[in-house]
């Protein structure tokens, strides 16, 4: 039976593990791509706008950020497992449901936001700043909302593309308006600016497709929080956890101790994001899987464990050899002392991808309970562990009490995924056939004396190709790079 035919699910086929191998994989260069409009715009505004504008603007992003992750409470991963599972005039109904309601969060939290800074008695370029770039937030998760439907059916080269449309919008937006000599307030419309024409891009693609105009529905509302609750506590205290240790720091390390950790800490937050692009792409299938197919559920799961421990051993190699170029570009020389930190640091984007992995697992077959335990678990081994470590350890102490807390995460999850359903937990055969690129990679960054991005190189050469010759590269990684698609059948 030909995919082509309109009753073929792309979920339902042969063909979707291709799809979001190769969407996870164009995600991840569109954020790639994303920094580095960053980089190339940023500093132009930092300069211009100078230390206290650039300070208001900070703090207002802050703000923004705060609202954005209350408001966003986990409704768009519930959305991606409820279009997966859903079909026809059920989909557009409930896409439609889920724009209204959060369109009604998003804007109650922009304004109460923007009361609370007015109350507050903060300056007036704050006030103006946080409803100018609430009105960006507000526009940016109603484009993300109807993104659900894309995601859910795998079309990621578009949700690359109009990300990425975003951040160029933005990346100009700031160069034209230092080229103008343009004052802060201007400055907070980049956002507004790059929501809006992801927003109008995502609605002129998805026209002919679904129903758009947002739905009213008190009990669809309710029956949706309800839901998503214990998914969106575990997911704000996920925020806490990571970040513990450098609010900690702050009160019981020296300030250079500090800021030797938070030059490291930027990096790994920055690369940190690529676990969750690269698992995420998979997570309609299982989804899909986990209303339908046990069998298949568990056969992508454990291709998912294959892809997670290979990508987080290659990343965090490289992390670790090219982190003293990283942190001479980021920070400068006089943070050399944050190389061995981030080196421990980028121990847990190991541990980072089997917490994506273990936690779309269980989103997928509607655990969110089982998601709280573990991340509350998570924060309290990272408070223990900073107090423990940081006196006698300084930096390198909290790097590791930050690799501790993720790793009790990760088991965590997977104890929950244990007794669910005990099938669900993967072979670990493919971590002893890493143990050969790790080393190889590891020793060309110890002991070859050269630039570290001609290292970085050569260990992720020498990794692949012992991954290779040790058949630590999961088959359906290689087919999907060549497109070597099976058949829909």
């Amino acid at each position: 039976m030909a995919l082509s035919e309109p009753d073929i699910d792309i979920l339902d086929s042969n063909q979707a593990g291709g799809r979001a191998i190769r969407g996870g994989g164009l995600r991840t260069l569109s954020y790639f791509a994303a920094m580095l409009l960053s980089l190339a715009s940023v500093p132009f505004m930092t300069r211009h706008l100078g230390t206290v504008d650039y300070g208001y603007f900070v703090a207002v992003s802050s703000i923004i950020f705060i609202i954005g992750g209350l408001t966003e409470a986990g409704l768009t991963n519930l959305g991606i497992r409820e279009y997966s599972v859903r079909d026809g005039a059920e989909r557009d109904r409930f896409l439609r449901e889920l724009v209204g309601l959060r369109l009604v969060l998003t804007v109650a939290g922009v304004l109460a936001a923007t009361a609370f800074a007015w109350i507050s008695g903060a300056r007036p370029v704050i006030v103006q700043g946080t409803f100018i770039t609430g009105v960006g937030l507000l526009l940016t998760l109603t484009q993300q909302t109807y993104m659900v439907s894309l995601t859910a059916q795998l079309r990621l080269g578009w949700v690359s593309i109009l990300e990425l449309i975003k951040h160029a919008t933005i990346s100009a937006g700031i160069v034209a308006l230092v080229l103008a000599s343009a004052t802060l307030v201007p400055f907070f419309l980049t956002s507004v600016a790059g929501g809006l024409i992801m927003l109008v891009c995502t609605l002129v693609l998805l026209r002919s497709e679904a129903a758009l105009l947002p739905a009213y529905d008190r009990a669809s509302w309710l029956a949706m929080l309800r839901d998503v609750a214990p998914y969106a506590l575990a997911a704000a205290v996920g925020l806490v956890y990571f970040r513990l240790a450098i609010i900690l720091m702050s009160y019981i390390a020296p300030d250079r101790e500090t800021g030797l950790y938070g030059a490291a800490y930027r990096i790994v937050e920055t690369v940190g994001v690529i676990p969750w692009l690269v698992v995420s792409a998979g997570f309609p299938i299982l989804a899909r899987a986990a209303r339908d197919d046990a069998d298949r559920l568990r056969y992508a799961l454990q291709k998912l464990f294959d892809v997670s421990a290979l990508m987080g051993a290659l990343i965090s190699l490289c992390v670790a050899v090219g982190a003293p170029f990283a942190i001479q570009v980021v920070a400068g020389p006089e943070f050399r002392d944050s190389v061995p930190v981030l080196r421990l640091q980028a121990l847990s984007l190991v541990t980072g991808f089997l917490v994506a992995t273990w936690s779309y697992a269980l989103l997928s077959l509607k655990r969110y309970a089982a998601l709280l335990i573990p991340n509350a678990a998570a924060a309290v081994t990272a408070g223990i562990l900073t107090l423990v470590l940081v006196p006698p350890l300084g930096a390198e102490g909290a790097a590791l009490a930050t690799f501790g807390a993720e790793a009790v995460l990760a088991i965590g999850f997977l104890i929950a995924l244990r007794r669910t359903d005990p099938t669900l937990v993967p072979s670990l055969g493919i971590l002893p056939r890493l143990v050969p690129s790790v080393a190889a990679g590891g020793a060309i960054g110890a002991f070859v004396p050269w630039h570290p991005v001609i290292l970085v190189a050569l260990a992720a050469i020498a990794f692949m190709a012992l991954a290779f010759a040790f058949r630590a590269v999961p088959p359906e990684l290689v087919n999907a790079a060549l497109r070597r698609d099976p058949p829909a059948g």
